[in-house]
């Protein structure tokens, strides 16, 4: 309201709509997208830290906020002592945006670092590895589009699974609304560095893609049951839990590996999942 105005009468208009960028940022990244979480509240940057539980749910929302797609790893780790923000993780996946949970916690060593995808992401999907492929092109002046059925064949499906960090893909496809065909060899790390033929815009159905789970039961009688390992980052690990874990916990592992539900699970130095593959509902 300091700004200079020109007053006119009355009259009737669409009302505005405004979004403003979440005042975040990734910093000692490859890109702008990969990094330190960093965030400014009240005129002050700082450094962001989680005393929970932190994971690619939560890291979604600094994606988003940040306008680069779908979250593929993120930690917490240790660096030098500082002042930083807090932020509370159940704000987070409640309310979708970081700023609005974030508070003083005072000096900390602890950071969190999250590496996002540049300019694909799925979204509507019931887990992060699926839903409705969209990419962001810079012809598109950063807005997001949605991509159809039709010119994404198996190499490309996988060089996109591969770059959300998810395993094989169990669905194929993709025409984007500008006519783009991705012609990729399949070594490619984005689709995005793929060769593409541009053609006019188009309607189409819009692609939906299921990329697996990067889990595996290792060490039973079938691919079913076994020690639950999962890949991050190019390096597969066994899986351990310092909290609750039962059959509901252990039903997600059996329904990501398309084995029907769990029957038994144990916790150890590791975590043992028996699936009844047999009970698979089609």
């Amino acid at each position: 309201m300091d700004c200079n105005r020109t007053r006119t009468g009355p009259e009737t208009c669409p009302t505005l709509n405004l979004t403003c960028k979440e005042p975040l940022r990734l910093v000692g990244g490859a890109s702008r997208c990969e990094g330190t979480v960093e965030a400014e509240l009240r005129g002050e940057w700082r450094r962001v830290m989680a005393y929970d539980l932190w994971d690619l749910e939560a890291a979604t929302a600094v994606c988003r906020g940040l306008d680069c797609g779908s979250a593929v790893s993120t930690e917490k780790r240790r660096g030098s002592d500082s002042k930083v923000w807090s932020v509370r993780t159940d704000c987070v996946k409640k309310k979708s945006s970081v700023r609005d949970c974030l508070y003083d916690y005072g000096s900390s060593n602890s950071l969190l670092q999250v590496i996002c995808s540049d300019s694909v992401r799925l979204v509507g999907g019931r887990s992060l590895c699926s839903g409705s492929l969209q990419i962001q092109d810079q012809s598109l002046a950063q807005s997001w589009a949605g991509v159809c059925e039709g010119a994404l064949d198996r190499r490309g499906a996988e060089v996109l699974c591969r770059e959300l960090g998810c395993g094989a893909p169990l669905l194929q496809g993709a025409l984007s609304p500008l006519g783009q065909t991705f012609h990729c060899e399949g070594n490619e790390s984005k689709l995005m560095d793929c060769n593409r033929t541009r053609t006019g815009p188009e309607t189409c159905p819009t692609l939906n893609l299921t990329c697996k789970e990067p889990l595996r039961l290792v060490g039973g009688a079938s691919r079913c049951e076994g020690t639950v390992e999962a890949e991050l980052k190019g390096e597969w690990r066994r899986v351990m839990t310092s909290d609750l874990w039962d059959l509901e916990a252990a039903t997600a592992v059996c329904r990501d590996l398309d084995c029907g539900s769990a029957v038994s699970t144990e916790r150890d130095t590791g975590l043992t999942v028996k699936c009844g593959a047999s009970a698979l509902t089609v």
